[in-house]
């Protein structure tokens, strides 16, 4: 390889990296921070009222589950926007 292409694929890659350091900050904020907020939403609606207690810990547990898989996919979807975005 060239130094050229070299110094390109590690510029790229640093890019990416960047990328997904941003991903892991926003993952982090979400894990800590929407569940919470997520909770004390529904626990707040006229709906939960509607739910028994297992009903609704069942519905609170479900939307933590979804954020945090959200959470977690954060850095691999910020290394692939910045990757793709790098080339």
């Amino acid at each position: 390889m060239s130094e050229g292409t070299l110094a390109g694929l590690f510029e790229a890659s640093a890019v990416a990296w960047m990328g997904a350091l941003i991903g892991l900050l926003i993952g982090v904020l979400e894990w800590f921070l929407l569940p919470r907020l997520m909770e004390t939403s529904i626990r707040g609606s006229r709906e939960a009222r509607k739910l028994s207690r297992d009903q609704l810990e069942g519905v609170i547990s479900w939307w933590k589950t979804v954020i945090r898989v959200f959470a977690v996919s954060m850095p691999l979807l910020g290394f692939g926007l910045a990757a793709a975005m790098a080339e």
